[in-house]
């Protein structure tokens, strides 16, 4: 009997798709080594600056000389060093004395992060809250005739209002008070809290926020301090500015091309959660940043060995680790002003941060209005077995280290899977990684730089509107859940709510989608910020909420 050819293809094509299966295991276990090795404890959270960075830096080295990777340094080496202004920390001459007593820094008081270097000496004098309003009963200046060369011993917060939107809540935020207090010739600022309905400000010294003229502190005795007014004080405050030295990894894969394609993704993360941590412990715990992103540097690693094998020459390729970004974008921003190649020979940015919890082959794509290729290539990367579901975002501008590149011209694309209730805290490991979405994913990114090489010497670049998550907004508030980037409906999708906030004490639960929050008709989650901006710690507002099919209303207290 003979066999048709078909039969053969048939035979076979049960050992492709094993073969197919192996080596995306074998990828799967190769990125899981990578995100292993990035997310040890021995790392230390690879914050900027720190022991913990310069380890990841060497491994990342390391990857990039085994895929054949060009440096830039004088010896071969793929380091970009720039300066950091990580924040301050306390000096030796920090000191507080009130009748005859010292108090002890970091426990009895601490200076907060807005005050400047300095001493005082002088009358303790109590102006309540520091309010000045058209008000008579709110104007706590109005019957202090002598302030001048005074230590201010001010209340934080502001008294109870029938109508929490009141003028005068601005006097909540204590740089405003701050200021007024200098303009009536305060020597020093002790703020106190007696009334107990905010909560004792905290420094954090990494912001980096115009600081006052004068020495300001928080005391813990603020009982004490009241009974203490027109008696005399001494303060002094020695802030020393924390300044580092930050590493991009930057290695070049050069196939004598006219452009070049840069890929990227931030290998730092928040060291013992100084900065930016989600984490409701009394004690520092070291953030390994998982996802966030030693994700996205490990599909980065892969993809540089991937792009060395034939049929990849229609581009150069320069792989970035940039650090800094969980401190600004610092890495990226000092890389665009400082760049190791030609901006102009760039055809375009791909971006990849916290890919590594895809759920439902979801995958949020930002950029995709920053070049009128973007679309058709989304559409040509999709794998014919198999389809990603793409949450498509035109915004050239994100949280994120593809921003500095769109803002100096260039097309961007940034790769997201999603936020979840780990994000920022300790518990961002290894083990709660998809990696087999994460090998999907790397094969999409492939995807399109290989059908961009039709048209490589012409990537046109276009502006995108700005997107409403992008410009500043100051949050008096917070209610503790983490928003769905992918959601699509009308409301804000909550993918995990964080202990200890307002929301679960309201009893949000996960897959909620808010609908109002007050008197705000929440559609999208720019509602949902907009909302937030509204309200002041001590609010009660109405939240509603779709649970499945059933409507929800709780009350929220801020």
């Amino acid at each position: 009997m003979k066999l048709s050819k078909w039969f053969f293809v048939f035979l076979g094509l049960p050992i492709f798709l094993v073969a197919q299966e192996e080596e995306s295991d074998l990828m799967e276990k190769t990125l899981y080594k990578h995100v292993a090795i990035l997310a040890d404890d021995a790392m230390m959270g690879r914050e900027t600056g720190t022991e913990g960075e310069q380890l990841a830096a060497d491994y990342i080295s390391k990857q990039y000389k085994e895929a054949g990777l060009i440096g830039f340094e004088e010896d071969g080496g793929y380091l970009q060093k720039f300066e950091v202004l990580a924040g301050k920390n306390l000096g030796p001459n920090n000191s507080l004395s009130f009748n005859g007593k010292s108090a002890v820094a970091m426990q009895d008081y601490w200076p907060l992060e807005y005050s400047g270097n300095g001493s005082a000496k002088g009358k303790l004098l109590n102006v309540g809250y520091g309010m000045i309003s058209p008000n008579p009963k709110l104007n706590d200046y109005l019957k202090l005739k002598k302030t001048a060369g005074a230590i201010f011993v001010m209340e934080v917060g502001v008294p109870k209002f029938d109508n929490p939107h009141a003028e005068e809540a601005k006097f909540a935020d204590l740089r405003h008070k701050v200021a007024l207090a200098v303009d009536r010739g305060a020597a020093g600022i002790i703020f106190i809290n007696t009334n107990k309905v905010d909560t004792d400000p905290i420094p954090d010294f990494t912001r980096k926020l115009k600081t006052a003229p004068i020495p300001v502190v928080f005391s813990r005795n603020g009982e004490g301090l009241k009974t203490l007014n027109k008696k005399s004080a001494v303060l002094s405050v020695d802030l020393v500015e924390d300044r580092r030295i930050g590493k991009n990894v930057v290695g070049f894969d050069d196939n004598g091309a006219s452009k070049t394609v840069v890929i990227g993704a931030h290998y730092d993360h928040l060291g013992m959660g100084h900065f930016g941590s989600r984490h409701t412990g009394e004690e520092k715990e070291i953030h390994n940043g998982a996802d966030d992103n030693a994700s996205g540097v490990a599909v980065m690693i892969e993809l540089a060995k991937e792009l060395q094998t034939p049929g990849h020459e229609a581009y150069n390729y320069l792989y970035i680790a940039f650090s800094g970004e969980e401190m600004g974008l610092l890495g990226s921003n000092y890389y665009v002003n400082n760049p190791l190649i030609d901006l102009a020979s760039v055809a375009y940015m791909l971006n990849m941060d916290m890919i590594g919890r895809m759920k439902n082959r979801t995958l949020i794509v930002n950029g995709t209005g920053t070049s009128p290729e973007w679309g058709n290539l989304i559409v040509k990367a999709q794998p014919k077995n198999w389809a990603l579901n793409i949450t498509a975002m035109q915004s050239g501008t994100g949280p994120s280290d593809h921003t500095s590149f769109y803002l100096k011209g260039l097309p961007v694309l940034a790769f997201f899977s999603g936020t979840h209730k780990e994000y920022h805290t300790p518990e961002d490991d290894i083990e709660l990684l998809n990696y087999k979405g994460m090998v999907q994913i790397m094969d999409f990114i492939h995807g399109i730089i290989d059908h961009s090489s039709d048209f490589a010497e012409n990537f046109e670049f276009t502006k995108t509107k700005e997107n409403k998550q992008s410009r500043k907004r100051r949050f008096n508030v917070t209610l503790g859940v983490m928003p769905n980037y992918a959601f699509e409906g009308e409301g804000m999708k909550i993918d995990g709510v964080t202990s200890g906030k307002p929301a679960e004490s309201a009893g949000l639960q996960e897959d909620d989608i808010i609908l109002n929050m007050g008197t705000v008709k929440v559609n999208d989650i720019y509602d949902y910020m907009d909302a937030l901006e509204k309200y002041q710690k001590g609010d009660e507002i109405e939240v509603k909420v779709k649970r499945g099919e059933e409507i929800v209303t709780t009350k929220v207290a801020f």
